[in-house]
């Protein structure tokens, strides 16, 4: 079976996104931009910054 180009990007927009894979995309991004210490929680991800300053990003479906 032969499989086109386009196909293989319908399929790609087609395939659902979980929480937990959207935060790990999330912080390889944010890590290009912010020095600190990116953790994942399991619900959140965790940015801690060397100045002291702490922040919690979490991601919800809601549709």
């Amino acid at each position: 079976m032969v499989t086109t180009q386009l196909e293989v990007v319908n399929n790609d927009l087609n395939t659902k996104i979980d929480e937990q894979d959207l935060l790990l995309d999330l912080k390889v991004l944010i890590k290009e931009y912010y020095c600190g210490t990116f953790t994942n929680d399991g619900q959140s991800l965790v940015l801690s910054f060397f100045n002291g300053q702490k922040f919690a990003l979490k991601i919800e479906e809601i549709a």
